[in-house]
């Protein structure tokens, strides 16, 4: 009986280990850049997350599916309350590999719109920025008020689990704020 508990007791240090020291694969820095683009119709956004150089390429180059979550927040500023927010934008893109033909479907599942390339270096390109997307209709907007950009990212590797489990693993994650006013 005492042989038996021992087995028990290593097993569920062991599974307390991996849970606690587990990191996950795919690593951002809390590095990035946010610029905002005004046009006399729309607001544009332009973001760009500092990764290292294998971040991507170690676990892409293994056929594994690597994801990242956009979530972007547009908040008029108030000074004694909580900002009012005016948007609440998720942008979903993922590059799958294809370790057959070495390329790699991307897909941006806002839009819908997916295409195939060859080189590594699009696919990371397009996983860790978002170029000149529109945020919203300057018309909703008042002018001589500050705004503030919030954009938070997630970076997933393997596909996304959201079950209740793939909480206690959390992915790798950066964010950055700019804040900006109509003239």
């Amino acid at each position: 009986m005492y042989h038996l508990l021992c087995k028990w007791r290593n097993f569920f240090l062991i599974l307390a280990g991996i849970l606690f020291v587990a990191q996950p694969i795919v690593y951002a820095n809390e590095s990035g850049s946010l610029k905002i683009h005004l046009d006399h119709k729309v607001i544009y956004c332009t973001a760009q997350i500092t990764v290292a150089d294998n971040t991507f390429s170690l676990a892409m180059q293994d056929g594994i599916t690597v994801t990242t979550e956009w979530h972007i927040q547009v908040g008029k500023v108030r000074d004694y309350w909580l900002n009012e927010a005016i948007a609440d934008i998720t942008v979903i893109r993922r590059a799958k590999p294809d370790l057959l033909t070495r390329s790699w479907l991307l897909t941006d599942t806002s839009s819908g719109i997916s295409q195939r390339v060859y080189n590594i270096e699009d696919a990371i390109r397009f996983l860790s920025s978002l170029e000149n997307f529109p945020l919203l209709d300057r018309s909703l907007l008042l002018t001589n008020t500050l705004y503030s950009v919030s954009v938070d990212i997630k970076v997933h590797a393997g596909e996304v689990n959201t079950a209740w489990w793939a909480n206690l693993w959390k992915p790798a994650a950066a964010s950055m704020q700019q804040d900006f006013s109509l003239p």
